[in-house]
């Protein structure tokens, strides 16, 4: 189930970062919540539960137009999680705005499964950066709605 994260599930947030947290580089906790706490107050912020557990969280700036932070417990992955977070998120956005997220550049290992699951979701590469001192690479995705028609 996917839902919007709240003020009650920083704790839990919290214990998934102490499992993931050397997945991103430069990841510094007070600045984690501070974002965290303005995505909560935005409703920019997704968790996905299974099994009565977190299974992942997404969250994003509808003003910045960029997914800032995503993970999947290790137990989860490869399951669909960072894709339906993904997902949901887009659904935020109106047809045809771009969306960006800065991730690992292609051969860096840490980013091997995070650069897969945001190209299977219709990112392409963009720009190359260099965040905290690591360097890393801009992805975009454009928002496209499908809609059905009747026939």
């Amino acid at each position: 189930m996917i839902r919007y994260v709240k003020k009650e599930d920083i704790s839990r947030v919290l214990s998934m970062m102490e499992q993931v947290k050397e997945d991103f580089a430069g990841y510094q906790e007070a600045e984690f919540l501070e974002a965290l706490h303005k995505a909560i107050e935005g409703k920019e912020a997704f968790l996905e539960e299974k099994e009565g557990s977190l299974a992942g969280m997404i969250f994003f700036s509808y003003q910045e137009k960029e997914l800032m932070f995503l993970a999947v417990m290790p137990q989860f992955r490869k399951q669909g999680v960072g894709k339906r977070l993904i997902k949901r998120m887009a659904e935020c956005f109106e047809d045809g705005e771009v969306i960006h997220v800065v991730t690992f550049r292609e051969g860096d290992q840490k980013g091997t499964a995070a650069r897969c699951c945001y190209h299977s979701c219709g990112f392409v590469d963009d720009e190359e950066l260099v965040v905290f001192d690591y360097p890393c690479q801009r992805m975009v995705l454009k928002v496209v709605k499908k809609c059905s028609r009747l026939t």
